[in-house]
């Protein structure tokens, strides 16, 4: 991995994690420092964060964007179709021994009240879900949803009720696809993305 790289992610993940908040403007030294690399690799993780809409930048300050409803609205919009499309493309494929893993960590997550764990396989679980090798574009663009919409799944985590919620609907997705129901693994996926849109929805508006 690159520096660029290291700094991408990096930053990519600490901003999805809500360690860096919306409006928090970068120091390339203090980035520079903990990194332990030169400012250049920092400025090219910036360029491509940019392009991602998770930073913008005014003259010399860099800062990460706000949340803005609409947006998010559309992009829960479009993962939902987009996700339901790539599931209907890999269904075939799905290897119901990786979902008898999945269905452990959830019950496991949700067991031990751990919102950590459950976001981390709740990611792991959608890329699994909609993975196409054949279909590069896609997958580029349902990554890039992701991380701009998992933004606000970290803001909420301390509702243990979303976390309740979304462990029945991924269960029932599970569930769906046991029985090799593709239809209704499609619909409950899409209802499952709705329904944490609607979570994460509330949360912005009584936060603006």
């Amino acid at each position: 991995m690159t520096n660029q790289d290291q700094a991408y992610k990096y930053i990519k993940d600490q901003i999805i994690a809500g360690k860096y908040q919306p409006g928090h403007v970068f120091s390339e030294n203090q980035l520079s420092i903990r990194l332990n690399m030169s400012r250049t690799p920092i400025r090219e993780a910036f360029k491509k964060l940019e392009n991602d809409g998770l930073i913008e930048r005014n003259g010399q300050e860099t800062k990460v964007t706000k949340v803005d409803s609409e947006e998010l609205k559309e992009n829960y919009e479009l993962r939902s179709m987009m996700e339901g499309y790539a599931l209907n493309k890999s269904f075939k494929n799905l290897d119901r021994n990786q979902l008898n893993s999945f269905e452990s960590k959830f019950r496991s997550a949700l067991d031990q009240k751990n919102w950590q764990l459950y976001l981390e396989c709740d990611e792991k679980f959608h890329c699994y879900l909609t993975k196409s090798e054949d279909k590069v574009t896609l997958q580029k663009e349902l990554d890039l949803l992701q991380s701009q919409t998992n933004r606000m799944r970290y803001a909420i985590r301390d509702d243990q009720r979303c976390m309740k919620s979304s462990v029945k609907e991924i269960l029932e997705i599970i569930s769906a696809i046991r029985e090799d129901d593709q239809d209704q693994a499609i619909k409950k996926l899409r209802q499952h993305i709705e329904s944490v849109y609607e979570w994460e929805s509330s949360y912005l508006e009584q936060h603006e």
